[in-house]
């Protein structure tokens, strides 16, 4: 079970859609849900640490003061209505060193790819990717559009036998436990790798099977011509797939996957949420 799961608040268009999916997690797994309000990017040390007039300052921190109330007033209502625990955190200083500090004492962090016309988007555009990256949590990434029943009832994992694809494996096994269907896909499997290995897609099924998820269907799907991003959602949206899983790239990887590759597709053309562990 997921026992703590935290959300990024701020004062953004899609704040109240991640904290719906906090809550809808939240109640299904009867976890408590941490609100970490971190607004606008760095907005936090703009005026701590900038040489602004005092009358700037002043506004500053009068507009910081109105959002953080109006925000943290519909995060306790929602969650008093829902009849979900909650905790509401403040974040000082550079936002995602402090998130991703936070993170670490939950389960899960929820976040969202703003548009580029969000002002949070403006000031940190790569904020869930850099978070991604430091926190050693999964980080559930929401859809800036369309509406959710459920998440994680029918669940698509995408496995490509890297370490980061396993440890997301293994940060969803809270919601694999609880999951109807698990689909697995592997794109441009390396079928020469594997037979020298002795390895076969049967024996992920096997372990699928072992740690008490559902029988797995296994797919095989190539991406020449269309790119992994869009093989990764086509499938999601040919399985009604409402989560999809997969592993983050790292370390010397982690620029290219930032800037390019499937996760610029999938998030920002995602229609599912996505969790995504590095």
């Amino acid at each position: 079970m997921l026992g703590r799961i935290a959300v990024h608040l701020s004062d953004d268009h899609d704040c109240s859609r991640r904290v719906d999916a906090g809550l809808l997690l939240a109640k299904r797994h009867d976890a408590e849900l941490v609100g970490l309000y971190a607004p606008g990017g760095n907005f936090g040390r703009l005026h701590e640490e900038t040489m602004l007039p005092p009358e700037v300052t002043d506004i500053l921190r009068q507009r910081y003061q109105t959002d953080h109330d109006a925000v943290r007033q519909q995060f306790l209502d929602a969650t008093a209505t829902a009849g979900v625990r909650s905790q509401w955190r403040s974040l000082t200083g550079q936002t995602d060193i402090a998130l991703s500090l936070h993170a670490r004492y939950c389960n899960l962090l929820i976040m969202s790819k703003n548009p580029s016309s969000e002002r949070m988007a403006a000031l940190a555009p790569n904020l869930p990717e850099t978070v991604m990256m430091a926190a050693g949590r999964p980080v559930l990434m929401i859809p800036n559009y369309g509406t959710f029943e459920t998440i994680g009832q029918e669940i698509l994992y995408c496995w490509d036998q890297r370490r980061e694809a396993a440890r997301a494996f293994a940060d969803a096994a809270p919601l694999l436990q609880q999951c109807r269907k698990l689909a697995v896909l592997e794109i441009d499997r390396d079928v020469e790798m594997l037979e020298e290995q002795g390895l076969t897609g049967a024996d992920f099924d096997h372990y699928c099977v072992s740690l008490g998820y559902p029988q797995p269907r296994h797919l095989l799907k190539d991406s020449e011509g269309f790119g992994v991003g869009n093989v990764i959602l086509n499938t999601a949206t040919d399985l009604g797939s409402d989560l999809i899983v997969m592993g983050a790239y790292g370390h010397s990887r982690m620029r290219q996957w930032i800037m390019g590759g499937a996760s610029r597709t999938l998030l920002s053309t995602m229609t599912v949420p996505v969790l995504l562990s590095n």
